[in-house]
């Protein structure tokens, strides 16, 4: 299987390479530009890296081409110059999913935020909710993951929390409701992706995530599903 990593040398998706290739499948990892903080990536074998800011979706058919899946991981957290929530996660997910309908990509999967929703006032969870929206119409194979807090390795904002994290399975946001969350390991979410590439259970459904203590699970519309990080 070779896989397509949109924001593939970002947090997510240098571990989701990662795991793809540990399971002696490709990775093409497309982004603006190279990460040179840790090369190490592009050295593994079945790893190639395609320069694509998501603007043209002639140009991600070349991206695609020969891909089985897509793993839509591109988001950004403010707003920069050209990097607006329109452009990145509404137009760039419409080109994505052109693309993907281009060349024949079996299955796409979007990894939204667990709080994106519609008319609540945050231009950001709005324009997650409208990539999503994009992904359930496109007429493809999906699976949306809408993920709470992701913490692991390379994420520097919860490095300083780390021993928290290891002590306490629940904490709170500041500057959000009293309500207590489960943070997920990078290493569940990204198993939990590479599953749902052929995992039937997982086709045409948004999935709530979170990570308990001891095994991960996810809540397709209402209904609970434990999924093992044995399977493979």
């Amino acid at each position: 299987m070779r896989v397509a990593i949109t924001g593939g040398t970002g947090f997510v998706g240098w571990h989701l390479a990662r795991e793809v290739v540990a399971r002696g499948q490709e990775a093409v990892l497309i982004a603006r530009g190279k990460d040179v903080r840790d090369e190490s990536i592009y050295k593994l074998a079945g790893v190639r890296f395609f320069a694509s800011d998501l603007s043209d979706a002639q140009e991600l058919r070349q991206a695609f081409s020969g891909c089985d899946a897509v793993a839509h991981c591109v988001g950004i957290n403010r707003e920069i110059d050209a990097q607006t929530y329109q452009r990145v996660h509404i137009e760039g997910t419409r080109h994505v999913v052109e693309a993907a309908r281009r060349v024949g990509v079996g299955k796409i999967v979007f990894l939204s935020f667990l709080r994106a929703r519609p008319n609540c006032s945050s231009a950001y969870h709005e324009s997650k909710w409208a990539a999503e929206e994009i992904v359930r119409a496109s007429g493809l194979d999906y699976t949306i993951f809408k993920a709470g807090v992701i913490y692991g390795r390379g994420d520097h904002m919860l490095d300083h929390l780390s021993h928290a994290l290891y002590t306490f399975p629940i904490f709170g946001l500041v500057g959000m409701k009293e309500k207590p969350i489960r943070p997920v390991a990078v290493e569940d979410l990204v198993t939990t992706i590479t599953t749902s590439f052929l995992d039937e259970r997982l086709s045409q459904k948004t999935v709530s995530i979170t990570g308990p203590e001891k095994s991960l699970w996810a809540r397709p519309c209402g209904e609970w599903v434990k999924l093992s990080k044995d399977i493979r």
